[in-house]
């Protein structure tokens, strides 16, 4: 391959990058700024950029380009890796007909606004129709990309490169399995150990004072990202320069705010850390959500959870909120957040529990592609199979089957990435905590030696490597719950 060609392909997959950009930026402004009038026009938007990106990747100069660049001997490093990625990425595309992806564009659009009328409204009827739309079109999104008999691997797979029912449902079956006898332990201790925050209006303003200053702390770089409100909190990488995070704000529960802020900052650190010499290739990526998951839970289970993340930053929410912590101490305010609680949402689950609300979620999906459960049983089903994992039933499908915005942007086959990045955030955090004070660092406001330690390990290689492989690098073994079981036990030993 000649230098011109090389350039010439790479020139391709930055114009490949931007379209994805964006696509991205777009469907953020859609979950936080749009007005309500705009949403059919921005669906016919996604619609038409979805379908030139599709165009793209299909192209059969793209494909002669990178088979060119395959073949040929270079000194560049990152072409080998490019070339895996974007041969993958041509055959979901080539695989997908072009009037389905602009369909599920269009669809994912109608289905997310009638998703925030129905969760505004706790009517579900309303997101019915959409929602039963969105996923017949996700069915025959899995049967073009089914390489097996089973259609749901080809969801996992576009989250999690490789993996299979086969593979994950042992993992889940195992954590399943011992979380159901453990929580009952744990919820009667911690329970009974615990007293509730102050019932007290914990301003707005104050809050997100609070969360940007944390996200600072973290190492979060604002002049490459931002900090917004969204009904459901996330992060979108519109860019290597431009990370946008989002939060909720509950003015009678700042815990809410400051958790979701932890998740999505171990988000927005993973998108800002990529290594420099990645910028605009496609490598600049993770490579699946576990591993992005895993940054998430870190940093919000791991760090955010601990009696040390406390000693610091209590004073700065007594600051934040005079008269309504007093006399509170960093050992008290974390017997009252560690609670194990059988509750009906995910988000602000405790750790323990949260794995129960993936299975549920799971189960779930597994029926909706198959057929097996209709839409209109969803609610029904959702409230019975949390009363038989979680023991409590929702009241309404706002608690229920309302609660994530996943489906209604059409993400089937998302939900165990959750599961996998608990797993891999907890193996992080033994082998960290093995050669690092990251108590005594916590107790200091340091969060910085954490952040360099992550974007050695995990951040900086980017889509070089597989999840598995760094994962595997950083701690010595691949995807296993012991750690997590291990993390979750010494969490609570002192609660007597």
């Amino acid at each position: 391959m000649s230098l011109d060609e090389l350039q010439t392909l790479r020139a391709r997959i930055r114009e490949l990058r931007h379209l994805d950009a964006a696509i991205g930026l777009l469907s953020w402004d859609e979950e936080t700024y749009l007005p309500d009038g705009a949403r059919r026009e921005r669906g016919e938007q996604l619609a038409t950029l979805e379908g030139v990106r599709h165009r793209v990747l299909c192209s059969d100069a793209f494909g002669d380009l990178a088979e060119s660049a395959a073949l040929a001997a270079s000194d560049d490093p990152l072409v080998p890796g490019e070339i895996e990625r974007l041969r993958r990425l041509r055959r979901i595309a080539l695989a997908l007909p072009d009037d389905l992806v602009r369909a599920f564009a269009e669809a994912r659009s109608r289905a997310l606004a009638a998703w925030e009328r129905a969760r505004r409204d706790d009517d579900f009827d309303c997101f019915a129709p959409a929602l039963a739309e969105l996923v017949r079109l996700v069915r025959e999104r899995a049967q073009a990309l089914a390489r097996s008999c089973e259609l749901y691997d080809a969801l996992l797979d576009e989250y999690e490169p490789g993996m299979t029912r086969a593979r994950l449902e042992p993992v889940l079956d195992i954590v399943g399995a011992r979380l159901v006898p453990l929580i009952g332990d744990l919820a009667a201790r911690t329970q009974a150990a615990a007293e509730p925050l102050p019932v007290a209006r914990y301003g707005d303003a104050a809050q997100v004072e609070l969360c940007r200053q944390l996200l600072v702390d973290m190492g979060f770089d604002f002049a490459r990202g931002r900090l917004d409100r969204s009904t459901h909190p996330f992060t979108l990488m519109a860019g290597g320069s431009d990370i946008r995070l989002t939060i909720r704000v509950f003015e009678d529960n700042p815990l809410s705010a400051l958790f979701a802020t932890l998740h999505e900052g171990g988000h927005g650190l993973y998108d800002q850390g990529f290594a420099p010499e990645l910028d605009g290739t496609l490598l600049a990526d993770a490579p699946g959500m576990g591993i992005h998951e895993s940054q998430s839970r870190f940093w919000e289970n791991h760090v955010g959870r601990r009696e040390s993340f406390w000693v610091y930053r209590l004073p700065l929410l007594q600051a934040a909120f005079p008269g309504v912590l007093d006399g509170w101490t960093a050992e008290r305010f974390v017997r009252a957040i560690n609670v194990v609680r059988l509750g009906v949402n995910r988000v602000e689950a405790d750790e323990a529990t949260y794995n129960l609300h993936i299975l549920l979620r799971y189960r779930l999906e597994l029926a909706l592609v198959s057929g097996a459960l209709s839409i209109a049983d969803l609610p029904g089903a959702w409230n019975e199979l949390s009363e038989q994992l979680l023991g409590v039933r929702p009241r309404n499908a706002r608690e229920g089957c309302l609660q994530d915005v996943h489906w209604a942007l059409g993400a089937v086959g998302y939900f165990p990435s959750y599961l996998i990045g608990n797993l891999y955030a907890a193996q992080l955090v033994e082998t960290h905590t093995d050669g690092h004070d990251l108590d005594g660092a916590l107790a200091r406001g340091d969060l910085a030696p954490t952040t360099a330690w992550l974007r050695r390990h995990v951040h900086a290689h980017g889509h070089r490597r597989s999840a598995d492989e760094i994962v595997t690098s950083a701690t010595g073994r691949g995807l296993d719950p012991e750690p997590f079981f291990r993390t979750l036990l010494r969490r609570f030993d002192a609660v007597r």
